[in-house]
């Protein structure tokens, strides 16, 4: 079970709720519109309403609020899976830069370029080369990428910020696994970049990802238990046997438990903890297990319908794999986590 929210959280999840009420009901997407971009009147909306900005300090140019409050929102976006970059909106509003006021009020839309980020496993730390304030290089997969107005991405190891409006910037569209975030390659060519200070982004970043991927297996599993109810075999409805029974329960008490293993994330961020990381590690690992594994039942129990395009069932799916490809297996997870585990002093 997950601890008691305040009325204050309640309204949060109630307002976030409303507005991705429509994009959730749009699921699975029309055919011809598979390839649409992101969704820029939600991203205003999320951001005139301080939700992109939780989590990150007034003087910041954030909303307050903390991290729970964040995972909250993202939860319902996962449930949503709505066509925004918000869990990479929080990568790049942990990094101080003039323009986090202009993203957490939603009038810029700004993404990481994954591949090059440290916490990445098989990360692409040479994709980009730094020379004073000119980066040169290519991002071969870049989320919302057609879209984006500004894109955070490592040069070996130092963080910068490209205006992607820019002069030495050339987009091109690609196929992506995931229909709800579309992804471009990215040709940079002594393009103008901001260096950013270094920032200890990991664990607010991999605790939002936890958060999504949360309400997606929920999303999956709640429509797998409505139509388990509803449809009939033998007689009886097909919830009623015991191999479904089982298969859902073991879903839900499998959420349930990484839900709580997020909020122990957030607490750790937001207490400013020593083990903020590894609490986050412990919470993806979990994540990604959860709701792979919610999405993937979730479309057997649904039978042939749950593999046609006009059911959501593939859409919950491709979401799960497309950020098990991006951070890891669960076992590759669980590998860093242990061998940071081993690595950290245990102060005896």
């Amino acid at each position: 079970m997950s601890m008691p929210l305040s009325a204050e959280q309640h309204e949060l999840v109630a307002v976030a709720r409303k507005l991705l009420a429509g994009p959730a009901g749009s699921l699975p997407p029309a055919w011809e519109a598979r390839d649409a971009g992101a969704d820029r009147a939600l991203w205003r909306s999320l951001g005139e309403l301080g939700l992109l900005g939780l989590g990150v300090a007034e003087d910041r140019g954030g909303s307050g609020g903390g991290m729970r409050e964040l995972c909250l929102v993202a939860e319902q976006v996962g449930i949503a899976v709505a066509r925004i970059p918000f869990s990479g909106a929080a990568a790049v509003l942990a990094f101080d830069h003039e323009h986090a006021d202009a993203v957490a009020r939603g009038s810029v839309l700004a993404i990481p370029a994954w591949e090059t980020f440290p916490v990445v496993p098989g990360r692409r730390a040479a994709a980009l080369e730094l020379t004073g304030s000119t980066v040169d290089g290519e991002l071969r997969s870049v989320g919302f990428g057609m879209d984006a107005d500004l894109v955070l991405a490592f040069a070996g190891d130092t963080p910068v910020l490209v205006d992607l409006a820019g002069p030495g910037v050339a987009r091109s569209p690609r196929e992506a696994f995931d229909v709800t975030e579309p992804v471009a390659s990215i040709r940079l060519t002594r393009a103008a970049a901001t260096v950013l200070a270094p920032v200890e982004y990991a664990p607010r970043t991999l605790t939002v990802v936890a958060a999504e991927l949360v309400g997606t297996g929920q999303r999956a599993l709640d429509g797998a238990v409505e139509y388990a109810k509803q449809r009939h075999q033998f007689g009886r409805a097909i919830g009623s046997f015991q191999a479904i029974k089982h298969l859902l329960a073991d879903r839900h008490v499998q959420l349930d438990g990484t839900r709580l293993l997020v909020e122990r994330a957030a607490a750790a961020i937001d207490e400013g903890r020593p083990d903020a990381e590894l609490a986050a590690r412990t919470a993806l690992a979990a994540a990604t297990e959860a709701a792979q594994r919610a999405a993937g039942d979730a479309l057997q129990v649904h039978g042939g319908i749950g593999f046609t395009w006009e059911h959501p069932s593939h859409v919950f799916l491709k979401r799960t794999r497309a950020r098990r490809s991006l951070f890891g297996s669960p076992a590759r997870q669980l590998d860093s986590l242990g061998a940071r585990l081993f690595a950290a002093p245990t102060g005896g």
